[in-house]
């Protein structure tokens, strides 16, 4: 199932391929796009074999077809793919073990499935003819080496594409391109279990921009509704965004070239302030009050925002690669990553990305020790830290997805639950009058709602959806209080 808005339509050029822009104005939280997915499969290094019906962990196979993993809750799967392969296929040739050997190579088993199956081949036909250039990804090793030495390799050896009339002149490289396609057209999403699987979406792929004006919601049923952010005018570019917003340009970048061999250009990238957020920055080593902006119109090297001196790249990324290797040791102990927060405030921004990944790591271990913790003044010292450490992430969040925004809601949450606790600890030990806990009530009133509104738009049955019942039950018993002290 796919459908468009009327307000958006499918354009084709050089820069972007196919794509979708906005036909008519579009406001924020306008449905531009709604579909099924193509297939949902677990990832390409996934070894747990999953029910080929319900995606939950399977060590059954199916008793008719004997290929795919069926749990005892499921009665039955695609009957195209469970009669293929009772029947052994046109041949005979196909090797029954594929799956339990090489579970690797199901997601792209399944499209080389869908394109012998009538019913579905021009479906999967939309998604293989996006043009691929295999040179652009033949390294030898990353994303090359993993769909080879996981999927391409083991398909090749099975026997399958002999079974196969639509398929059986595919080469090794046309099953490569077939691997990119699916990566690139994929979407995360979550089983019922909790575990992650790929998605795939035709309609939905859009192009990549850091800051996207489109959100994607994701139902327990891998339904996908695309929603704009942002009020958009006709003939914009609908976009989306396939990094992590939290991570600075140079690590985007990286990302964007080793998943989809894309040179991000966009706004975000070419500003050295990253949004005004400074998330790339680090203390400059000539001057005593300048930082050092990553310049990748420039080269890629820092340049001090105060007196101009060069830092180079090589220097910054040799930084953030000794920090990133303090993190993996810190091992989550909070006065681990309190020490690397003391030591690097010298040489990083306060926002910069990877400061914003320790103070999210002390938060959650902060919230942890604190539910855990009998003893009331180290209670209220470590909520009141988290609140603190919480309240510095909202700013970032809203200045890199701006408009409707899911990492700014859940932000909003986590400081919701900080403030609350913190403020209902020091109201029971008499340390705020009911005036002063009713007002700061009326705070965490306004930041449940405000997150409330953000995700309006999600669907119910999704773990957004979720949790807008978790906002609504705390704004309902802050409310009560307010009724309850406020007067």
């Amino acid at each position: 199932m796919q459908d468009y808005s009327e307000k958006v339509q499918v354009i084709h050029n050089e820069k972007f391929g196919r794509h979708l822009v906005a036909q008519l104005d579009i406001e924020a939280g306008d449905t531009l796009v709604e579909e099924r997915p193509l297939l949902v499969a677990p990832h390409w290094e996934c070894g747990q074999m999953k029910c080929a019906k319900c995606l939950q962990e399977s060590y059954v196979m199916c008793r008719s077809c004997k290929m795919f993993p069926l749990c005892m809750d499921c009665q039955g799967h695609d009957d195209f793919e469970c009669q293929f392969f009772a029947s052994g296929g046109p041949g005979g040739y196909i090797c029954k073990d594929l799956l339990v050997k090489n579970y690797g190579v199901c997601a792209l088993m399944k499209i080389l499935l869908m394109l012998e199956d009538p019913v579905t081949r021009k479906d999967c036909e939309r998604l293989l003819e996006t043009p691929i250039n295999l040179d652009d990804y033949r390294d030898g090793d990353g994303m090359w080496q993993e769909h080879e030495e996981l999927a391409v390799r083991p398909l090749m050896a099975s026997g399958l594409l002999m079974s196969l009339t639509q398929s059986q002149s595919l080469t090794a490289d046309d099953l490569h391109a077939y691997c990119i396609r699916i990566d690139s057209y994929s979407f995360e999403v979550t089983a019922r279990d909790g575990d992650t699987l790929k998605g795939v979406f035709v309609c939905g792929s859009l192009p990549h921009h850091c800051v996207p004006n489109t959100v994607v919601a994701l139902d327990e049923e891998f339904n996908l509704k695309l929603y704009a952010a942002v009020d958009l005018k006709s003939g914009e570019v609908i976009y989306n965004s396939y990094t992590n917003p939290l991570m600075g340009t140079s690590q985007r970048q990286h990302q964007l070239r080793l998943t989809r061999r894309l040179e991000c250009s966009c706004l975000r990238c070419l500003d050295p302030t990253e949004c005004g957020t400074n998330m790339s920055s680090v203390k400059c080593r000539e001057c005593p009050d300048g930082y050092a902006l990553c310049e990748l119109s420039s080269g890629g090297d820092w340049r001090c925002s105060e007196c101009s001196a060069i830092l180079p790249a090589a220097d910054v990324h040799e930084l953030l690669a000794e920090l990133g290797g303090a993190l993996v040791e810190a091992k989550g102990e909070l006065q681990a990553f309190e020490s690397l927060l003391a030591q690097y405030k010298t040489v990083l921004h306060p926002h910069h990305f990877l400061m914003l990944d320790i103070k999210q790591n002390i938060a959650s271990i902060l919230r942890a020790t604190a539910l855990m913790n009998c003893m009331d003044q180290p209670s209220k010292k470590l909520l009141a830290r988290r609140v603190e450490l919480c309240s510095e992430l909202l700013p970032i969040c809203r200045a890199v997805v701006p408009g409707i925004s899911k990492l700014y809601a859940i932000a909003l949450f986590e400081y919701l639950l900080s403030l609350v606790e913190l403020v209902e600890l020091q109201f029971s030990e008499g340390e705020l009058n009911k005036k002063e806990y009713a007002t700061h009530l009326k705070t965490g009133r306004l930041v449940a709602k405000e997150a409330m509104d953000l995700l309006r738009f999600e669907p119910e049955n999704s773990s957004e959806g979720y949790l807008v019942e978790r906002l609504a039950m705390e704004l309902e018993r802050i409310e009560s209080d307010i009724a309850k002290y406020g007067r």
